[in-house]
């Protein structure tokens, strides 16, 4: 099959193939887990939920982007998806603007959280906060480890795998599909970061994945590099790893102490502050290298 096949077809007709291609993958990744069982009999229910993870990962958001880049555009896959390596400070730069930046979206998620429905709508809010509640006792029953092989495995799946295909997934193609449909990166990057946030099912932290999904974008197309996106995704998602109290890190007094830190208003400022001064950094590199690229 040629490289490119479909890259003539309209936005609409690209987004709607890349939704088959992740029904397909969905469908294909279903068949295989209800295959596996077999192999699960006498194994911690932490540590099937894991495999069932790291299955989800390969197969909805790294081969679905990989066979949809392939079919979408005709340029190679390393100049589709940006794979070139980053400068060491702008990679820098955009670890250290997702870092700055996690007391904002705490504040928000505080915000977000507050917000009801109307009356009307109170059976749509119910089933809305029972899904946030099972999906929350899932995320505390996988991160309650007590012992560092546990503790790894959750940095590889929730952190490293996590950072990669869903980074490759909505802003290495979601995000570029938009990107060429609406000719704007700022509409593209807004409408990729809200199907990002909205595929998380998670309906009282929208908002502020939303936020944190433009940040990721933004990222991407200033560093010219899918890898500063996905290592700043997974250091984020690490950093929740690390950070969540749980029998192994209790009793950890740097844990302790940053927790009390959460919602704090002077975190929040000067973290907004660091985080603005990251992104100029950034741009003013991509504004740099637009420039030269136009002179060249």
């Amino acid at each position: 099959m040629k490289k490119g096949l479909f890259e003539k077809i309209g936005g609409f007709a690209q987004l709607s193939l890349l939704a088959l291609l992740f029904l397909f993958c969905a469908i294909l990744c279903i068949t295989i887990l209800k295959l596996l069982p077999q192999f699960f009999s006498g194994m911690a229910e932490t540590d099937i939920l894991r495999i069932t993870l790291l299955i989800q990962d390969l197969f909805l958001f790294i081969l679905t982007p990989l066979i949809a880049q392939f079919l979408l555009w005709e340029e190679s896959t390393s100049m589709t998806l940006q794979l070139r390596i980053p400068h060491f400070s702008i990679l820098l730069w955009g670890v250290i603007a997702i870092i700055s930046i996690i007391p904002l979206i705490d504040q928000l998620n505080s915000w977000n959280q507050s917000i009801h429905l109307p009356e009307f709508m109170s059976s749509i809010e119910k089933w809305m906060i029972d899904s946030e509640k099972a999906a929350e006792d899932t995320t505390k029953q996988l991160l309650n480890v007590n012992n560092w092989s546990d503790f790894l495995k959750n940095i590889l799946i929730i952190a490293v795998m996590a950072g990669v295909g869903e980074e490759l997934l909505f802003r290495g193609v979601l995000q570029k599909i938009f990107i060429n449909w609406t000719q704007s990166i700022h509409w593209g990057i807004l409408l990729a970061a809200i199907i990002f946030s909205t595929i998380h099912f998670q309906f009282f932290g929208f908002f502020p994945r939303v936020v944190l999904g433009m940040i990721l974008g933004y990222l991407y197309i200033w560093s010219r590099s899918i890898w500063v996106p996905v290592i700043s995704h997974a250091m984020n998602n690490a950093l929740t790893v690390i950070f969540t109290p749980n029998t192994f890190n209790k009793g950890n007094h740097l844990i302790e102490t940053i927790s009390k830190t959460q919602n704090n208003i002077w975190y929040t400022l000067g973290g907004s502050i660091l985080f603005a001064f990251s992104m100029w950094k950034i741009w003013t590199y991509y504004r740099r290298e637009t420039e030269l690229s136009i002179e060249s």
